[in-house]
C-alpha cells in the first residue's frame, strides 16, 4: 500500500514540475511580446491670458500656457525609454505654442506626470478674448509626438514614433471646462 501512495505523489510532482517548466515561461514570453503604446492624457491646461477673473493687464500680457501631462505604461513586463516628448498647441488650425519635455525612463506598469510651460506665438488673442466675453469656450488642440524605445529583457528594442492628439476646451477661468482628464488618441 505504501508503494501506491509514493507513486501517486511522484506522478503529482512530475505534473506540477512540467506545468511550472512549460507553462510559466510560455506565459511570461507571450506577455512580454504583447506591446501597447503609452496612454497619454492632459491632466490640466491653464492659459492665464484668458482668465477673466483677474482683470489686470499683466494677466492679459502673460503669453505662457501651462500643461500637465500624464503618461501611463500599461505593459506588465516592459519598460519604456522616452526621448524628448514634443508638445504642439494649436488654435484655429494654426500652431500657437511648441515645447518639449526631456526624455526619461518609465518602468513597468508605472505612471509619470510631466509638466511644461510653453510660450505662445501668433495666438489670435483678440478672437480668443471675444469668444470668452460672449460666454463661449476656446478649443485648443494638443498634439504630443515622441519616440519610444521598448525595454525587453534588459535590452532596448527599435524605437517607435508615437503621436497622440486631442482637443481641450478652456473657459473664462483660463482652465479646462470639464474637470475630467482629456485622453489623447
Amino acid at each position: 500500500m505504501s508503494d501506491g501512495g509514493t507513486a501517486g505523489c511522484c506522478c503529482c510532482c512530475c505534473i506540477w514540475t512540467c506545468l511550472i517548466v512549460l507553462v510559466l515561461p510560455i506565459t511570461l514570453i507571450s506577455l512580454s511580446l504583447k506591446t501597447h503604446n503609452p496612454r497619454i492624457s492632459v491632466e490640466d491646461l491653464y492659459i492665464p491670458a484668458i482668465n477673466t477673473a483677474v482683470p489686470s493687464n499683466a494677466t492679459r500680457l502673460n503669453t505662457f500656457v501651462f500643461i500637465d501631462l500624464r503618461l501611463e505604461n500599461r505593459m506588465p513586463l516592459n519598460g519604456l525609454r522616452y526621448q524628448a516628448v514634443n508638445l504642439t498647441l494649436s488654435y484655429g488650425g494654426a500652431a500657437v505654442a511648441e515645447g518639449a519635455v526631456a526624455g526619461f525612463y518609465q518602468g513597468m506598469m508605472k505612471t509619470a506626470r510631466k509638466t511644461a510651460v510653453l510660450q505662445t506665438r501668433g495666438m489670435p488673442w483678440d478672437e480668443a478674448f471675444d469668444r470668452i466675453a460672449r460666454g463661449l469656450t476656446v478649443d485648443v488642440a494638443v498634439e504630443v509626438a515622441m519616440a519610444v524605445k521598448l525595454r525587453r529583457c534588459g535590452a532596448y528594442m527599435k524605437r517607435k514614433v508615437v503621436v497622440a492628439a486631442g482637443v481641450v476646451s478652456v473657459d473664462g477661468s483660463g482652465e479646462e471646462v470639464d474637470e475630467k482628464v482629456v485622453r489623447l488618441k
